[in-house]
């Protein structure tokens, strides 16, 4: 299966607040938890997000992890490929997607990418963002 991408997937968005209260509960719970200086953040518990429950829902997921950047010199996870499919729910500023060194699809919030697992991307911020990485593992 192909990437691909859909706009204004769902625009009831994830907000920073929230985002913020699940890595402070994460932190709070020694739960697993990831961040590059300066600025790149992953909390592992983002199922737990009342917001984040339908969607995972509907794209049949059951794991969601929360990726957020407050500054656009943060370093990401560079380009990766991940070992299942995962879908991310762009939900505040901007991303730019680079799929296997061709394709690029810019994700604002409220758009939803899908890419299949062994598939080489690079998530480039935009400006400060927030978004939801899910799949089922």
């Amino acid at each position: 299966m192909d990437s691909h991408f859909i706009r204004n997937y769902n625009t009831n968005v994830l907000t920073w607040t929230e985002a913020f209260l699940n890595y402070d509960k994460s932190i709070h719970n020694n739960k697993d938890i990831k961040f590059n200086y300066p600025g790149f953040f992953v909390s592992h518990e983002g199922h737990e997000i009342e917001i984040v429950k339908p969607i995972l829902k509907d794209l049949n997921c059951n794991i969601a992890h929360l990726y957020f950047n407050i500054t656009t010199k943060a370093e990401t996870f560079g380009k990766h490929k991940d070992s299942m499919d995962v879908y991310f729910w762009q939900c505040q500023g901007a991303t730019k997607w680079i799929i296997e060194d061709k394709d690029e699809v810019i994700l604002n919030p409220g758009d939803l990418i899908f890419i299949p697992k062994n598939i080489h991307h690079t998530v480039i911020p935009l400006s400060p963002r927030l978004g939801v990485s899910m799949s089922n593992e």
